[in-house]
């Protein structure tokens, strides 16, 4: 698949429009400090990454199988995820969804 310049400016756009304490800021922290194998595919983790979004509470889950897809937990992963302060994961969710909600873009 070929990332056009303007898709990248569009994900851009998004990541600048969102504050940077905001649930969803600490989300993609952490997934950014995660790491795939080579063989794992864009679909696959796409298929996990949509999981939950229909499944919010699979929360604690998600994050274990993601830190995992590399098969090394690193210090990295393990720091953004307790920087997420998940205490209930459906409420984390919750208050992701209405961050997306209120962005303005």
């Amino acid at each position: 698949m070929k990332l056009d310049k303007f898709v990248l400016a569009q994900n851009m756009t998004f990541l600048i429009a969102i504050p940077p304490q905001s649930n969803l800021a600490k989300l993609l922290s952490f997934c950014l400090a995660t790491k795939a194998r080579k063989k794992t595919t864009g679909t696959e983790i796409l298929k996990i990454t949509c999981d939950l979004m229909e499944n919010p509470s699979n929360l604690p889950y998600w994050t274990q199988d993601v830190m995992g897809l590399d098969l090394d937990y690193t210090s990295e992963e393990w720091k953004a995820l307790g920087e997420m302060g998940i205490n209930d994961a459906e409420e984390f969710m919750a208050t992701l969804c209405q961050e997306l909600e209120n962005l303005s873009l």
